[in-house]
């Protein structure tokens, strides 16, 4: 009788990996928006830690994120790709935690950002090594598409939920709930037995100029990741001044994009990808600099409906793209590209410190964003 149960309950979960893929990224997404768009805020307003003590948290994330990559692609060769997305939620609660305890243990913040770039070194090479071996060349457009959409759906209510809970209760239950969810991500990819795909991956590889012909373009997606993620957030809160407004902002940017993102991701499988990326490439980066210039709340939230209808159209076709090219030769193309979007980051930030300027980051960004056309 109770295998019988437990084969009842099994039946309701995916058995399709690339849905599993779905779900567990979902959930991820969700787990880390609760606190991805409130981390700098937490630093440099909660905690009273500077601007440029802030920004070099996140330049020393991304060195470590950028030297454990080539780490993670050897692990993930050895012990299962799916292993090497599971080692990072570990690493994320630790960073977690730190962060949780910091008024306590007053842990170094090298430390923890040092947790934080281990963390997503083992996830997102696992994670891409993953997903181009389940998804299919010929759909990957609209694959990618739904991917993207079911994570853009999650982050759309993390933010909003993690303001409320943030303005309401505090920091501290927001750190707890992601924590619990991320290992419910990483088990659903654990629903199907570990594939073990055999690839070779040497650090030599790295020095193959062929894996570095697309650097530009993996720079600018590193601006765009800390402009996003880092300079947006503490640029518009002296205008919001509020968690919730902030949160409000995530929400209103993932409501618009993602519909776009499916609906371009399955329309971009039927022609040719790199015309709609040099058709919107111009208005992506446009959206960029008009944020630099926002100064009232109406304007926030104008830019943002803009840059996500911008974002909506442009991710999806160059998501796909960016698998495509990684055919036959995945795990060394794969560590060379979050290298390089690492050194993006990085350069975006210490620009940022030498002007002393956040809306001067927001147009760097802006421009960086057209070496898309290069791709």
């Amino acid at each position: 009788m109770p295998h019988h149960n437990e084969h009842f309950w099994w039946r309701f979960f995916p058995h399709k990996e690339l849905t599993q893929v779905y779900i567990s990224s979902a959930i991820r997404s969700f787990a880390i928006s609760l606190i991805g768009l409130f981390i700098p805020l937490y630093l440099y307003v909660e905690r009273g830690f500077s601007l440029q003590q802030t920004l070099y948290f996140f330049i020393f994330y991304a060195a470590i994120f950028a030297i454990s990559t080539p780490f993670a692609a050897k692990f993930a060769a050895q012990a299962g790709l799916k292993h090497s997305v599971l080692l990072g939620v570990p690493f994320y609660l630790v960073f977690v935690l730190l962060l949780y305890f910091l008024p306590v243990l007053n842990t170094p913040l090298f430390v923890i950002a040092g947790m934080l770039g281990l963390s997503q070194a083992f996830y997102w090479m696992g994670m891409h090594l993953v997903f181009a071996h389940v998804s299919d060349h010929k759909h990957r457009g609209e694959e990618f598409g739904k991917r993207k959409f079911f994570t853009i759906i999650a982050t759309m209510f993390g933010p909003l939920l993690g303001g409320l809970l943030i303005k309401f209760v505090g920091f501290n239950i927001v750190f707890i709930l992601a924590s619990l969810l991320l290992f419910l991500s990483a088990f659903f990819l654990f629903l199907s037995k570990e594939d073990y795909v055999k690839y070779h991956f040497s650090l030599r590889s790295m020095l193959d100029k062929k894996h570095w012909e697309n650097s530009l373009f993996f720079v600018a997606r590193g601006t765009h990741v800390i402009a996003a993620g880092v300079i947006w957030p503490l640029f518009i809160f002296n205008i919001l001044n509020d968690y919730f407004s902030l949160g409000l902002v995530g929400f209103l940017l993932s409501a618009i994009s993602a519909g776009l993102v499916l609906f371009v991701g399955k329309y971009s499988d039927h022609i040719d990808k790199r015309k709609i990326i040099r058709w919107i490439a111009g208005f992506e980066s446009l959206s960029w600099i008009l944020r630099a210039l926002v100064v009232k709340v109406w304007h926030v939230f104008a830019v943002t409906i803009f840059g996500a209808l911008t974002f909506g159209i442009f991710e999806s076709p160059v998501g796909a793209l960016e698998y495509d090219k990684a055919r036959g030769h995945a795990a060394p193309y794969f560590v060379s590209r979050e290298v390089f979007i690492c050194l993006g980051r990085i350069l975006l930030l210490v620009f940022v410190l030498m002007i002393d300027n956040l809306a001067g980051g927001l147009i760097l960004n802006g421009f960086a964003n057209l070496a898309v056309l290069l791709f």
